[in-house]
């Protein structure tokens, strides 16, 4: 059977309904595109997963409908959209042969060698003929990840690349298709996760996983409640999502443990390593064709070698003063033993101090942040019994609650820029505004600062052109009586609308939170 294919040219604004009304006169399917791609005057559109895309065309759209032979006559269809109020130009028309679709879509996935060992290979292709090589059966589905992105080759090559992944686990956040969790139990990675929010993607990862042999877990974020923490944390998404995602992902790293990011261009790749920068130091591991992969390790808390270090020269210290004890005890054995004794009750009252000094200065404050940082399990009955001393110390002395900064206490529920362009009226400059929805939640069981909000805005080719720091009186809700202004208590939620001031040429935006002390250098100061 053959197909008609006919094009329409249209405006950003008429291509949605025309799209519908298409489709109710028999169209079997609709595609929307650039009327200007592969030109000059080509712009892309972007929209990432939780974001309302600002647009849902180009100014000048194809929208292209796809009928059979026995569908309506080219005429017959300009003649019902007249009827039905639209008043365009007629569509050019195309005829589409019938071919064999599944071999043809076949034909453009030929096997991928992703490393030096890695390769990608669809179920109707051979094996390369390599003894060393390490195969991977994907076939293109409804999931990211085939292996041809340069993406999902940087993290794959990252994987390869590191060998002792033997004794290592693995996260794989945004997993798609899951070609990142088996590529690194096919090199001989040890307990393996994989989290997407598509169900669909999680289906999909599944199926791989079983026809790779190979176990992994998959699941949706609502099934991943354990928080569990890996010694390799990968992420291939998009620069925004990895910046909101940036305290969640940073606290699923194990000591010690690497971090890998791609889906970030070139010229994203500064503003997502100042965003991770107060939890991990990232650099740019690798770079194909405009696209990067960030690394970083998360080393060990440097408390245990400060502690190590004051031991060893406690002991150091001691040794001493027991080697002057006994050439005292040489030289007058019996005034010798009564100035040990001495010497040792001093030393157990100045220990004694040190202990009392060293709970005082790690503080009742200090003490509660810790307990955030202890696995689930045990801190629910770690904290009851906290609040338990605290409130008996607190009813015999004098106690304030001073709100802590932790980044990692936060969580963005919901941000959203609606921008409404301005008008440009006897040459005035052009401007726009606009509401930023913004949602974030208090996870901590402690009383919080509210962190600023760095608000960056993109023009449509996704670069920044203007960034507001908004403190947090500029952004917190005046008539919510539970917000105040001392910090968020704990597992608290406030919605916030904030009206803005817009560059005419808005077309997106990033959001993250941060404290004023660690803004970068080049951040507005207000």
């Amino acid at each position: 059977m053959a197909f008609r294919e006919l094009v329409f040219t249209v405006s950003e604004d008429l291509a949605e309904d025309l799209g519908d009304a298409l489709m109710e006169l028999g169209a079997l399917s609709i595609s929307v595109s650039d009327a200007a791609a592969d030109t000059d005057s080509e712009k892309p559109l972007y929209g990432e997963p939780g974001l309302t895309p600002d647009r849902q065309a180009w100014e000048q759209s194809q929208v292209i409908a796809l009928f059979d032979e026995q569908g309506l006559s080219a005429a017959e269809i300009s003649l019902a959209l007249t009827e039905a109020g639209f008043q365009i130009n007629a569509p050019s028309e195309r005829s589409v042969e019938e071919q064999d679709w599944v071999r043809l879509t076949q034909s453009q996935f030929e096997p991928i060698q992703v490393g030096q060992r890695l390769w990608v290979v669809p179920s109707w292709h051979d094996a390369p003929n390599d003894p060393n090589a390490v195969c991977l059966a994907v076939d293109p589905g409804l999931a990211f990840g085939t292996g041809s992105h340069p993406t999902t080759k940087l993290c794959m090559q990252w994987l390869e690349e590191h060998p002792d992944l033997a004794s290592k686990t693995l996260l794989d956040y945004g997993c798609g298709s899951g070609i990142l969790a088996i590529a690194a139990k096919r090199l001989g990675c040890g307990d393996a996760l994989g989290v997407d929010i598509d169900p669909q993607a999680v289906i999909s990862a599944k199926d791989n996983a079983e026809r790779n042999e190979v176990i992994v877990d998959f699941r949706l974020p609502e099934e991943d409640s354990t928080h569990s923490q890996h010694d390799v944390v990968v992420a291939n998404i998009l620069a925004n999502p990895l910046q909101v995602l940036a305290p969640a992902l940073c606290q699923r790293i194990a000591p010690n443990g690497h971090i890998v990011l791609s889906g970030i261009l070139e010229r994203q790749a500064q503003e997502v390593i100042d965003t991770y920068q107060p939890w991990i130091q990232l650099h740019v591991w690798r770079e194909c064709d405009g696209w990067v992969c960030l690394t970083g390790q998360l080393m060990a808390d440097g408390t245990d070698q400060t502690s190590s270090d004051t031991q060893k020269k406690t002991i150091e210290n001691s040794s001493k003063s027991i080697e002057l004890a006994e050439s005292a005890e040489l030289a007058n054995p019996s005034k010798n033993k009564k100035s040990l004794a001495l010497i040792g009750w001093i030393s157990l009252a100045v220990l004694m101090v040190v202990i009392v000094l060293q709970l005082f200065h790690l503080g009742r404050h200090a003490i509660a942040l810790q307990i955030t940082k202890t696995p689930t399990s045990i801190q629910e009955p770690l904290f009851k019994a906290f609040k338990s001393l605290d409130s008996l110390l607190c009813k015999q002395f004098s106690c304030q609650d001073i709100p802590l900064r932790d980044f990692s206490a936060w969580s963005i529920e919901l941000a959203n820029l609606k921008i409404n362009a301005g008008n440009n009226q006897n040459g005035s400059n052009q401007t726009a505004t606009g509401i930023l929805e913004l949602q974030i939640r208090n996870k901590s069981p402690l009383l919080i600062t509210w962190p600023h909000v760095m608000l960056s805005i993109t023009d449509a080719n996704d670069a920044v052109i203007s960034e507001k720091l908004l403190r947090p009186q500029d952004w917190l809700p005046e008539d919510d009586a539970k917000v105040t202004p001392n910090g968020s208590q704990a597992l608290q939620e406030v919605s916030s609308n904030i009206y803005l001031s817009l560059p005419q040429q808005a077309a997106g935006f990033r959001v993250r939170l941060l404290y004023v002390d660690d803004k970068p250098r080049d951040a507005p100061s207000e």
